[in-house]
Formats: C-alpha cells, sequence, structure tokens
C-alpha cells in the first residue's frame, strides 16, 4: 500500500514524509557477526599423551603410509572394502610383530596425524579406518572379541603434523586389567 502526501501536508507535518517511508519498509533486523574458528578456541590442539595414560600399560601401533577412509567420502563400497581390508591386515602384521599380549579389557586411543597444511582438523572422520584397525588387533589375537566389555573405547585425537601424501594414524592401546570383583 503506497502512502502519499501533498507539498502543503509535508510542509504543515515536518518528518512525515520518514515516518511513511519507515512504515512502508519494516527495517531488517541486524545480523549478528559470524564467529570464526580462530576466535572461538584454537583450529588444532595436539594431543598429550603423558597427560592421558599416565603410567599405565600401553602399546603404539604405528599403521604404514596407506590410504584411511574418511566418513565424509562417499566412495564406491569395493573402494572402501579394499582400504578396510588393507587397513586391517596392516594393523594385525604390526600388533603381532610387537608381541602385544592378549588382553582382558582395553581402551584404544587411535591418534591421526595430519599433513602440515590442514588447518581445521577432525580426527573423528576417521573413525572408520579406526574400526578396520581393532578388527585387526583382534585378528591379531590382542583381544578376544572387540564388543564394549573387552574394548571399552575407541577415542580420537589429533596427532603431530607430518609430511606425507597421506593422513597417517597411530593406535595406543592402553591394558585396562581384568574387571574389579564386586
Amino acid at each position: 500500500m503506497a502512502y502519499r502526501i501533498s507539498a502543503k501536508d509535508a510542509e504543515r507535518y515536518p518528518g512525515l514524509r520518514a515516518r511513511l517511508k519507515a512504515a512502508r519498509t519494516p527495517e531488517k533486523p541486524q545480523r549478528k557477526p559470524r564467529a570464526t574458528a580462530a576466535a572461538s578456541s584454537p583450529p588444532y590442539v595436539e594431543w598429550n599423551p603423558a597427560e592421558e595414560i599416565g603410567t599405565a600399560r600401553h602399546w603404539t601401533v604405528d599403521l604404514p603410509d596407506v590410504e584411511l577412509i574418511n566418513a565424509n567420502d562417499r566412495g564406491h563400497w569395493r573402494r572402501r572394502a579394499r582400504l578396510t581390508r588393507s587397513i586391517r591386515e596392516a594393523s594385525m602384521v604390526l600388533a603381532r610383530q610387537q608381541k602385544i599380549p592378549r588382553l582382558t579389557r582395553a581402551r584404544v586411543i587411535y591418534v591421526v596425524h595430519p599433513r602440515t597444511r590442514t588447518r581445521v582438523f577432525d580426527p573423528s572422520n576417521w573413525s572408520l579406518s579406526a574400526k578396520a584397525a581393532v578388527d585387526g588387533l583382534q585378528d591379531a589375537g590382542v583381544f578376544e572379541d572387540d564388543n564394549a566389555a573387552v574394548v571399552t573405547g575407541v577415542d580420537p585425537r589429533a596427532g603431530r603434523r607430518q609430511n606425507g601424501s597421506h593422513i597417517k594414524m597411530s593406535l595406543v592401546i592402553i591394558d585396562q586389567g581384568p574387571y574389579a570383583a564386586v
């Protein structure tokens, strides 16, 4: 609806045109400034193993420079199956080489080492690769089964940046011993 006023009315009522214009076009709400990742938190925090592991008995399995499976990647199922098999076999062979004993209860921390140019990084995107690696540990005999009673958690951490063509992964297996008698 358009409001029109004459020159005579505009003289008689100063500010009337401005009020009518404001009524015709409502004010747009002010946009809030966008929070950047750098302002809210540091974009990359490297994991400190001494803080979390302490003096617990643990083993570290560094997977070789293999291509990992990213949860955001929607690749072909056959390619994903091939990558899963290679990660599983690599962790099985490395666990056998280190002669990791059979554990009744353990926690696995998978440490993802990004490339040097990576700015913002989410290590939980490589959970499919970690699952394949934990299955390889079961194949090696480290766990009888990888259910929740034996493997109490598979947790992601961001590791040290490194050069290379692929993002690398390490598994830290922390022995939690048998259940305490209740």
